[in-house]
C-alpha cells in the first residue's frame, strides 16, 4: 500500500498483509440506512453549489444518497448498534483493509486508470458540473478550492453526491471507492511507514479518511491518498462504508496491500 510517487505521507510503500477475512460494504453507508440508527438525522445542503440564486444550496440529505457530516465517533455508534442488532462484529474498515478492497488488484494510481482517465462512468468527482457558476443574492459564488481544481474536461451527471451504486463499481464489486463521499476508516493518522499499531480504535487523535469525494479532482481521490480529520469534526463530504469481520485468521482469504 502507498504510493513512493504520491504525497509525502504515502510513502515508503510497503506490503501489508491483513490477516483476517471479512466483508466490506458495496456501497457507503446512505441517510435511509443512518436514520435507522439517528431518525433526526440531517445532512442540510451543500451551500457552495446553488440550482437558483435565492436557494440554502444543493441538498445532501436524501435517502439514496450517502451520509456525510457525520462524525468518526457517529459512525463508530452506527457500527456498534449495527453490530447489537444483526449479532455480527460491525465495524468501520482499517486504513489497509479499505486500501486493499479500493484497489481490487491493481496497482493503477486508481482502480480505473489514472488521473487522466476519463472518469465520467466510474466515479462522481470534481467535473464539469460542479465548475459551473453558481448565483447567490446577486453576486456570483467564487469557490477557488474547489471549482477552479474541477476536472472540467468530464462530466459525470452529479455536482454533489450521487445516490450509491450509480458508476461502475471496481473489479470485486465495490461502488464509489472514488469519489462521491470520502470515507472514515478506524486508523488513527500516523506517517508512514506502516505500522500495525496505527489500527488502534481507541486513540483520540486524527483518523485517516480515503478515497475522496465529488469535490476533489481525480488526482485527490487516488487509492493511496490519505487525509485526517479530528474525530469529532463532522465534514460536509465525508462519509462512511462498514465491514465485518471473523473473528479468527482465515488463510485462504489472507490477502496484500500494495
Amino acid at each position: 500500500m502507498g504510493d513512493d510517487n504520491g504525497d509525502a505521507d504515502e510513502a515508503p510503500r510497503a506490503c501489508v498483509r491483513i490477516d483476517r477475512s471479512f466483508l466490506i460494504g458495496a456501497c457507503e453507508v446512505t441517510h435511509e440506512q443512518f436514520r435507522r440508527f439517528a431518525p433526526d438525522f440531517s445532512a442540510g445542503y451543500y451551500g457552495k453549489l446553488h440550482n437558483r440564486a435565492d436557494d440554502q444550496g444543493m441538498g445532501l440529505n436524501a435517502p439514496a444518497q450517502p451520509v456525510v457530516r457525520v462524525s468518526w465517533d457517529q459512525a463508530m455508534a452506527f457500527c456498534r448498534w449495527l453490530s447489537k442488532r444483526t449479532n455480527l462484529r460491525v465495524t468501520l474498515p482499517t486504513e489497509a483493509q479499505w486500501e486493499w478492497a479500493c484497489r481490487a488488484g491493481t496497482n493503477s494510481p486508481l482502480n480505473y486508470g489514472g488521473p487522466s482517465t476519463n472518469f465520467s462512468k466510474v466515479a462522481n468527482l470534481a467535473d464539469r458540473s460542479y465548475a459551473r457558476k453558481n448565483v447567490t443574492g446577486g453576486v456570483e459564488h467564487l469557490d477557488p478550492a474547489g471549482r477552479a481544481l474541477a476536472d472540467t474536461r468530464f462530466s459525470d451527471g452529479h455536482s454533489v453526491t450521487a445516490p450509491v451504486g450509480r458508476y461502475r463499481p471496481n473489479a470485486w464489486g465495490l461502488f464509489d471507492m472514488h469519489g462521491n463521499a470520502a470515507e472514515w476508516t478506524r486508523t488513527t493518522y500516523h506517517r508512514y511507514p506502516y505500522r500495525d499499531a496505527a489500527d488502534a480504535t481507541g486513540a483520540a487523535n486524527r483518523k485517516v479518511v480515503r478515497g475522496g469525494s465529488f469535490f476533489d479532482r481525480p488526482d485527490r481521490c487516488r487509492s493511496a491518498l490519505r487525509t485526517s480529520y479530528p474525530k469529532w469534526r463532522r465534514i460536509f463530504n465525508v462519509g462512511f462504508r462498514v465491514v465485518c469481520e471473523t473473528n479468527t485468521p482465515d488463510s485462504a482469504t489472507r490477502g496484500k496491500a500494495k
